[in-house]
């Protein structure tokens, strides 16, 4: 079986559902009574997780700070992990909803990356590379893929000849060269210092600046363009009704990753990663993914209400 290493930065998600019937007596805000709590992988743990739920043999390496245990619960039984040390506390993005709607959003915890994280993973980092059919980066700008140890041996590995995706994050780490970008439209004319622009254009010169081997720009209900040294591919999206576009980019950038792991061409893994994240936003997107014995995978929007009340 062809497997996938995923390197970058892991969030943790927490939607707090509850009911509004009240406000405080000491300020005009709602009193959220809280009926139900769902906690799943964010970032690179979220791409990781969906992965692994598609049944990619998948490896997560990460950095966790010393109060992540609640995270390492959550990918642990899904897929292997390997974890160097943090600082700063697991960064926690906490929706709030009320039966009407969002709330309100808490982040808290920072999560960077120790000055010995490069060091404390290497040897696992090395192995699990070695035998990697491909390599997903998920940026989040959280420092794991600035780690100089790190980038060395990802460089390594694009000089092995493993495809590696490098999906970016506007405050996260150049991609080493050689790599498969995949920004998206607004990403993509921001690195270049642009307000916005023809995707095509864009992906050709960040190609070129970047030294990359390909840049694939996702254009949500538009599809994806796919940038090469010698093509220029515009892969249409699926004709979508509704869904939640929220994690969309992982399922993207993971299927990606998957099919070029199992021997597709990158056309046509384009053509397979826009599929995939275009059945992800129908579904529901994030909110909707679950872990039903050990796999995560995404539920019916009907049985998120459910579950959360």
């Amino acid at each position: 079986m062809s497997s996938v290493v995923v390197v970058g930065d892991v969030l943790l998600d927490v939607d707090v559902h509850g009911e509004v019937e009240r406000l405080c007596p000491d300020a005009p805000v709602p009193v959220l009574d809280v009926t139900g709590e769902v906690a799943r992988p964010g970032g690179a743990g979220l791409a990781a997780a969906l992965l692994a739920g598609s049944g990619v043999r998948t490896t997560l390496v990460t950095a966790l700070a010393e109060d992540g245990e609640r995270v390492r619960g959550l990918l642990a039984p899904a897929l292997e992990l390997i974890t160097g040390p943090a600082t700063g506390g697991t960064p926690v993005k906490c929706r709030w909803h009320s039966a009407e709607g969002p709330l309100l959003r808490t982040d808290t915890g920072s999560g960077r990356p120790a000055g010995e994280f490069g060091e404390t993973v290497r040897t696992d980092l090395s192995r699990a590379l070695d035998g990697a059919g491909a390599v997903l980066v998920s940026d989040y700008g959280r420092g794991v893929t600035a780690d100089p140890q790190v980038r060395r041996m990802l460089a390594d590995a694009v000089a092995a000849g493993t495809p590696v995706v490098w999906d970016p994050h506007p405050k996260g780490s150049d991609p080493v060269p050689g790599v498969i970008m995949t920004p998206n439209a607004k990403e993509a004319a921001g690195a270049l210092g642009l307000p916005g622009g023809d995707p095509v254009g864009c992906a050709a010169e960040l190609r070129r600046r970047r030294e990359s081997h390909a840049v694939v720009v996702t254009r949500g209900e538009r599809g994806a363009v796919l940038v090469t040294a010698s093509d220029r591919v515009a892969v249409p999206a699926l004709d979508v009704t509704g869904g939640d576009p929220c994690g969309a980019g992982d399922a993207f950038a993971g299927r990606l990753a998957a099919a070029l792991a199992g021997g597709s061409s990158l056309p046509a893994a384009v053509e397979s990663a826009v599929e995939a994240a275009g059945r992800f936003v129908e579904a529901g997107g994030a909110a909707t993914v679950r872990c039903l014995d050990g796999r995560w995978t995404q539920v019916s929007p009907t049985s998120v209400s459910e579950r959360a009340s």
